[in-house]
């Protein structure tokens, strides 16, 4: 009925709406409104990191590695590519392979601008110092040290991050990161602003990974769609599965920090799993840690519908100690979480002996996360010790962005383009559950209705703090903003004999 009302409504107006083509005729004549409107996104962030300031490598061994490199540059076309020759595909090498093989192809390329590196699938993933512990050395900058805790395993990602002033191996497996300005220290921890490689002296860095390709290529894709809606709409949850039997969490504070920026959870401290959960736009947990959490937990107990933008974080050990699918693995891993639907994650490619500094902070990951900074600033604030076994997976410039009510096409403003959106699918009904918000469903009840016209209206030409113009707009056609203000006052009133 509402939507027969409409088609008749905008026909007694004297106009009407070809979404395909965008043109709207108006009494006699026909004229296009988007040849006057030039409008681009970009995604926000607190941060200073452009496409310009990362630099992705592959391993030209890997054809996979290169397909996710050239798939990578055309989402963001300003990143630079390096192709490494003469590297081997295993998962591990020696600290003396990196030193003589990896890191001389790296350092020339690398200068000021360059404040993240991204690897790829076909790279190595985790070092191995296989000399003992010296007890003591001097460093490359003629610092005599005395080593106070010997660790042979570190991921390449996070050597990676300390490229520029760790040259021996005798400082990869000194992981004394708890002496002040030790080389293992992350001097971008806990930092509260935007991340350049001129003020801390590190790179951040990212690995894109999976089982598969084709995993790897839809994280990406999600990772350009991980979008905030209004929590009155969808809502979405971060699910933080507390179970007692694990330790050294700082999940309750996580908690804390989502209720001070309003951002629903489901929060847990029983031995129960929480393994049901719609719209999920982060998981914490202690994975096979936890009661009743097996291994393959991921694809088989975990019954999530998963935001775009979904962020993995379990305090396991070996969670990222594989991205092979033929390899089988008793904790949850990263992959699986990329390959059920998941955008990014923090991981382990050994053992990290879990406690509060030697693992990524939960609640640092998402409180960045909330305000803006990029996936790469997120994890890497939230993590203490570098040239150690952590590593952060996927997108390293995914940013949360929060969509304003009626943005339909999700670009940042509310428009023509919203309305169009909306109307081509006015009177659609949905599942229970299904984001309809694309179709113009604004508050979630499952159907584009008249409550939705309503919200375009009263939020028309609202921007959000991400959105930009590149070209002058001209302004908005007065008569078709009246006559939607209309529309919603001529379907508010009581009718009578209702």
């Amino acid at each position: 009925m509402e939507a027969c009302c409409l088609s008749r409504f905008v026909q007694l107006l004297g106009f009407d709406l070809e979404i395909k083509k965008w043109q709207y005729r108006w009494g006699g004549g026909r004229f296009c409104i988007a040849v006057f409107l030039t409008l681009a996104v970009s995604s926000f962030s607190l941060g200073q990191i452009a496409e310009q300031n990362v630099l992705v490598i592959y391993n030209d061994a890997s054809p996979d590695g290169l397909e996710i490199a050239q798939y990578y540059q055309q989402t963001h076309p300003g990143v630079q590519l390096l192709g490494l020759t003469g590297v081997t595909t295993s998962e591990e090498v020696s600290a003396d392979y990196y030193l003589s093989t990896i890191r001389p192809q790296i350092l020339p390329a690398l200068d000021s601008s360059v404040d993240v590196i991204v690897t790829t699938k076909g790279l190595p993933l985790r070092i191995n110092v296989t000399q003992s512990n010296p007890t003591s050395y001097t460093d490359p900058f003629g610092v005599s040290r005395t080593v106070g805790n010997w660790r042979p395993y570190s991921s390449l990602e996070s050597e990676l991050a300390r490229i520029d002033t760790i040259s021996m191996w005798e400082q990869m497996g000194d992981q004394t990161y708890w002496k002040p300005l030790h080389h293992a220290c992350n001097p971008y921890y806990y930092k509260s602003t935007s991340f350049d490689h001129e003020t801390y002296g590190i790179r951040l860095t990212s690995r894109l990974d999976g089982f598969t390709v084709d995993d790897i290529t839809g994280s990406i894709d999600r990772a350009q769609q991980a979008f905030l809606y209004p929590q009155t709409s969808i809502a979405q949850v971060v699910v933080v599965d507390d179970d007692p039997n694990g330790h050294y969490d700082r999940m309750s504070l996580l908690n804390d920090q989502l209720t001070a920026r309003n951002q629903m959870a489901i929060y847990d401290t029983t031995s129960a799993a929480i393994t049901t959960a719609q719209n999920v736009i982060g998981y914490v947990s202690h994975g096979t840690h936890s009661t009743y959490l097996q291994p393959g937990y991921i694809p088989d107990q975990l019954d999530f519908l998963l935001s775009d933008g979904a962020v993995f974080h379990t305090r396991e050990s070996y969670n990222a100690i594989t991205f092979a699918e033929d390899e089988t693995q008793s904790q949850g891993l990263v992959a699986e979480w990329i390959a059920v639907g998941g955008t990014v994650g923090v991981g382990h490619v050994q053992e990290p002996i879990n406690s509060i500094d030697n693992i990524a902070h939960e609640d640092k990951i998402f409180a960045k996360l909330l305000d803006g900074y990029t996936w790469a600033e997120a994890a890497w604030a939230a993590t203490f010790q570098l040239s150690y076994v952590n590593t952060v997976v996927g997108d390293p410039l995914m940013t949360f962005r929060e969509l304003i009510p009626g943005d339909a096409t999700r670009d940042g403003i509310v428009d023509i383009s919203d309305l169009g959106s909306m109307s081509g699918n006015y009177g659609a009904c949905g599942e229970p559950g299904e984001v309809m918000w694309c179709c113009g469903d604004f508050d979630g009840n499952g159907v584009v209705d008249i409550s939705d016209l309503g919200i375009i209206a009263s939020h028309w030409g609202a921007t959000a703090d991400w959105y930009s113009l590149t070209a002058q707009a001209v302004p908005e056609p007065s008569a078709l903003m009246l006559a939607l203000v209309g529309l919603v006052t001529l379907f508010a009133r009581p009718r009578r004999g209702s």
